[in-house]
């Protein structure tokens, strides 16, 4: 097992790499991004074994993102850190309490995709500073089948659905043909401990829903699923591939521009962009978005939406864009009346008895014997709990959601229009965050429900 393992790992790493691999050719620079978990132990097993064979230093990276309970996260670092000792060199990373938040905030995304983003930020500035060739992360097998299903049901479009990709730049994914049992096999033979991330068996979360959930459904409805869904997306990369030559033979372009409020927006001719078929006009929106916005993932609705621009429907409004037809040109920009969060953002964490403020006021953290409570000033009740500390209470984010006791989740910003919350209240309502996961929303403070 030991030497087929370590044969994958090398044949993933290798066909990957746009460099000669081996004894004899130039040392190779490899930064490994290394959680403690599973799969980052096995690639860095993996790899250190391999570093003669493949001429290659090895150095480590382990980022404490400081969202959950600080044993935790202490504790992954410090086991990754005594792991590398005479091995490899080692680099923790520290992310500031708060700053996956505020970026959460910032960015108008979720706590994870935050967290990704620094994450993904600590590993490139490390790699320049060492001059590093590669940077690797474990994405395994059944990570891959996870993102595919995930983006599947919301809606996604053929790129998105050729699941994790095994290159972008400089990282690589050495371990994506490979699957969970198989990487714990190793370990289990080769005798080395890994940590499990108490977050990885929450079912709050979607990826772990699918996890736990959805796929041994499958397994049990589909025996040999898996073998199906990558013969379906070898052929969804064959048109994707046929669209994208397809595309490049367009000789139209966006034009970067303003509109006569001043606003950047991408140009075009009318005539150019009605007369796209769908799946390419599919494709040109999405370059012009993401020339307006960035590489951040748009849900398919929104393009449904903006491709039907029509001589009879001239202007249209969604998911915070507009594209409209002026004289023979298209102009598409973001929409200026889009809900935006207040500047107000605030986050506490808690982790004994304690009262603090907020701009929703003043609050006691109140310990009991099945938990904390948290009480405002004006609150004549027991207050909202019971949390399990450390916890935080902060402002709201981008695509917060709150499972509800019928067990299915509801968005946040839902929950705040059905109270009819004023606007300038809604960025300050008080929401309970226990690891990772919305807890609680502290209606009582502006006269409504608790939940």
């Amino acid at each position: 097992m030991v030497k087929s393992f370590l044969k994958e790992v090398l044949l993933g790493f290798s066909s990957l790499s746009d460099k000669k691999i081996g004894r004899d050719a130039a040392p190779v620079r490899l930064l490994l991004a290394v959680s403690g978990g599973a799969d980052s132990m096995a690639m860095l097993s993996a790899f250190l074994e391999l570093k003669s064979d493949i001429n290659a230093e090895i150095f480590v990276i382990t980022v404490n993102h400081n969202i959950r309970p600080e044993n935790e996260t202490l504790g992954d670092a410090q086991f990754v850190l005594d792991f590398c000792k005479n091995k490899c060199p080692c680099i923790l990373t520290e992310i500031p309490k708060n700053r996956v938040f505020d970026e959460a905030r910032s960015r108008k995304t979720g706590i994870e995709d935050a967290a990704r983003f620094l994450r993904y930020n600590e590993f490139e500035k490390t790699a320049d500073s060492l001059n590093a060739d590669y940077i690797l992360t474990a994405h395994n097998k059944n990570d891959n089948y996870e993102t595919v299903l995930m983006r599947l049901f919301q809606g996604a479009g053929p790129e998105a659905l050729m699941g994790i990709s095994p290159r972008r730049g400089r990282f690589i994914r050495p371990l994506l043909n490979i699957s969970r049992s198989e990487i714990e096999e190793y370990l289990k033979e080769k005798n080395i401990p890994w940590r499990e991330d108490a977050t990885n068996f929450e079912t709050s979360y979607l990826r772990n829903k699918v996890r736990h959930n959805l796929i041994p459904a499958l397994t049990v409805c589909f025996d040999g699923w898996q073998s199906g869904l990558d013969k379906s997306l070898a052929k969804i990369r064959a048109q994707n591939d046929f669209i994208t030559d397809s595309y490049r033979t367009k000789k139209e372009a966006w034009i970067l521009d303003k509109n006569k409020k001043g606003v950047a927006c991408c140009r075009c001719k009318f005539l150019f962009f009605v007369s796209l078929e769908e799946a390419l006009k599919l494709k040109f929106l999405q370059e012009g978005l993401i020339l307006l916005k960035g590489k951040r993932r748009i849900p398919y609705s929104v393009f449904e939406d903006l491709m039907k621009l029509s001589d009879t429907k001239n202007i249209i409004f969604s998911g915070g864009f507009c594209i409209k037809k002026e004289g023979d040109s298209v102009l598409l920009f973001k929409d200026e009346n889009e809900e935006k969060p207040g500047d107000v953002f605030y986050s506490i964490w808690i982790d004994k008895p304690c009262t603090f403020n907020t701009p929703a006021g003043t609050f006691r953290a109140v310990e009991k014997e099945n938990g904390f409570f948290i009480v405002h000033e004006s609150d004549k009740t027991c207050g909202i709990g019971p949390f399990k500390p450390p916890f935080c209470v902060r402002s709201r984010l981008f695509g917060d959601e709150i499972e509800t006791s019928y067990g299915s989740k509801k968005s946040v910003k839902k929950i705040i229009n059905e109270w009819n919350i004023d606007y300038e209240n809604r960025n300050i309502l008080p929401i309970i965050e226990e690891g990772g996961v919305v807890k609680g929303i502290y209606g009582a403070v502006f006269g409504k429900k608790f939940l």
